[in-house]
């Protein structure tokens, strides 16, 4: 590759190779996002672009502003680098992710889907279930920047603990589709509709039942659609990188990028 190849991460030229590269997506109906990124440096100066995908295609993808986003993602500058370099995994992506969006006339900030359930005041009207008492380990692929892991915990019914990556003692193994996960947490499809599509669960029968009731009961179901709009906007992104044509364009471009 001569040096002509290579562009500045975030520059002008950078993003007229972002998107060359990905402007033949394959078309999806209605899946669309509207994000606006923020990255910061270890000087406190900010880098902004944002990015519109419509039906599935990349229709923005540039510095600048965008009106009425419906999520804005905010990460350390290094890490964004290290995310479009291809240094970066799916769940160190979200790890180190904020996401801010407008509610009610103010700007909420938090963690992303799905740690933002975390963040509702309807997770703590869970009920106390004595020896209810489970921690489930979570691979959610089709993610908006590749497979990630994340773990939860309840202790006698109640929401103890979640976090992105690896539990050292899980009960449960779930693999489900990030877009199924948020299905369940919009209350559009059951746990059992969220295996579809090449989901797996491991674990002993107790667990196992432990894990369904706990995640089908009215209390949970609540939390669930209290989140705001980061597990919808995510997902629709999700459907869209996991394109293998979107795969193959990030790695040319992460190959150009200086």
């Amino acid at each position: 590759m001569s040096e002509v190849d290579v562009a500045t991460f975030l520059s002008d030229a950078w993003f007229d190779r972002a998107r060359s590269l990905t402007r033949d997506l394959p078309e999806q109906p209605g899946v669309g996002c509207r994000l606006q990124f923020d990255a910061v440096d270890g000087d406190g100066a900010h880098r902004r672009w944002h990015q519109v995908i419509v039906d599935g295609r990349v229709e923005a993808w540039q510095p600048g502003e965008l009106a009425d986003a419906e999520l804005e993602l905010r990460w350390p500058l290094d890490i964004a680098r290290r995310l479009y370099t291809g240094v970066l995994g799916g769940t160190e992506a979200m790890d180190a992710l904020t996401i801010a969006y407008p509610a009610g006339g103010e700007t909420v900030t938090g963690r992303p889907s799905p740690l933002d359930i975390d963040d509702t005041a309807e997770l703590d009207e869970l009920p106390v279930i004595p020896d209810a008492t489970l921690t489930t380990q979570f691979q959610l692929y089709a993610g908006p920047f590749g497979t990630l892991r994340f773990w939860w915990e309840f202790v006698d019914g109640r929401s103890t603990g979640m976090a992105f990556g690896d539990h050292a003692e899980p009960d449960v193994h779930v693999r489900i589709r990030f877009q199924r996960m948020v299905g369940v947490r919009r209350g559009d499809i059951s746990v059992l509709e969220a295996l579809e599509d090449g989901g797996t669960v491991d674990g002993g029968v107790g667990p196992l039942m432990l894990l369904a009731g706990l995640q089908e009961s009215p209390e949970l179901l609540a939390a669930g659609r209290a989140c705001g709009p980061s597990g919808p906007a995510l997902a629709a992104l999700g459907l869209v990188t996991d394109r293998p044509e979107h795969r193959t364009a990030i790695a040319a471009l992460a190959a150009a990028t200086a």
